[in-house]
């Protein structure tokens, strides 16, 4: 069966690109559908329902706000913020030791370090401002159970500091799988909320975080591989990826009913439950969540994982973290 390469323009009677696009779209959900419904029929609720954080009663430090916003925007802030600290706890075991990468200014791993004192927050940042403001907020707050590493995911992984989770709130691209990829090969759990989906696929630009991952335009995991590669439409995965990328509107507010979004949201459920199911290849379990409420950001999907509990001490053959 010929492949139908829709990432070549001008090829198949496309007379637009949009035409390419839903094509590829089309041909993706065709002979995945039944897979991605079955992971999101079992995924996690939202536990943030049962959480309840009152902003007032936390210190005014703390609000990922911090007086700059509107109170629509800041209100979806907290609400983002508050959703994956949610999930987050529900995986951190007493005494937890939790690593935050992409942390920004630190607004996940303070709010973690602030409501589970037990715990031990470290906050990995690359950007060397994104890392002093991170540091000053620590400073301020008087969070002796929370530190500051800035540099790259690599450069701390080198250390070989210990930890048992690994969190990340809107992490970009690939290092998304860079932090999946690193907690398998430490053995320990993940819960991430992944952006910029498109970047997986975005070959003319470098955008390697570690890890050995790489940008791809067919599926990590061995399962989508097949399921596409039956429809001779492995290709479409690309488009797949970009399609998740949905842009909300000025003042960051959206319609999670339009059909815009229903579709981001479906090609980010594709792009996540290939990352759930390539990690279940190595031994892993886990499953996709969401942020609550849904309106609260357009990049809304969680992708929690744990090790397995008879997890083996090596990949089986073939099923080394590859991300070429």
């Amino acid at each position: 069966r010929r492949s139908m390469d829709v990432s070549i323009p001008g090829r198949y009677g496309f007379r637009r690109r949009s035409e390419q696009r839903q094509a590829a779209l089309d041909a993706v959900w065709r002979y995945s559908s039944s897979l991605v419904d079955a992971e999101v029929a079992n995924a996690t609720q939202t536990p943030a329902a049962s959480f309840e954080l009152c902003w007032n009663d936390i210190p005014e430090g703390l609000d990922p706000a911090e007086g700059k916003l509107d109170e629509a925007r800041a209100s979806r802030k907290r609400d983002q913020v508050t959703s994956l600290a949610a999930h987050a706890m529900e995986m951190m075991p007493q005494g937890a030791r939790v690593v935050e990468f992409g942390a920004g200014s630190g607004h996940l791993g303070l709010l973690l370090a602030h409501l589970r004192p037990d715990a031990h927050v470290v906050l990995v940042e690359l950007k060397e401002h994104g890392a002093s403001v991170a540091r000053q907020r620590v400073a301020n707050l008087g969070a002796n159970n929370c530190s500051v590493f800035n540099g790259t995911l690599e450069a701390f992984a080198a250390l070989e500091e210990p930890f048992d989770l690994a969190v990340g709130l809107h992490v970009c691209g690939l290092l998304t799988d860079a932090v999946l990829s690193l907690a398998i090969r430490r053995g320990v759990a993940a819960c991430v909320a992944p952006c910029c989906y498109g970047q997986v696929s975005a070959l003319k630009e470098d955008h390697q975080r570690g890890e050995g991952t790489a940008a791809r335009r067919s599926p990590l995991s061995a399962a989508l591989r097949s399921a596409l590669g039956a429809g001779g439409c492995e290709e479409g995965y690309a488009w797949c990826a970009k399609a998740a990328d949905f842009t909300a509107g000025k003042g960051g507010s959206f319609d999670p009913a339009s059909p815009n979004f229903l579709t981001a949201l479906r090609c980010m459920r594709t792009v996540d439950a290939d990352r759930l199911w390539w990690a279940r290849e190595r031994g892993y379990e886990g499953s996709l969540g969401l942020l609550s409420p849904l309106g609260c950001s357009p990049k809304c999907c969680v992708i929690r994982l744990r090790p397995a509990e008879k997890r083996g001490e090596e990949a089986a053959p073939g099923q080394e973290a590859d991300f070429a």
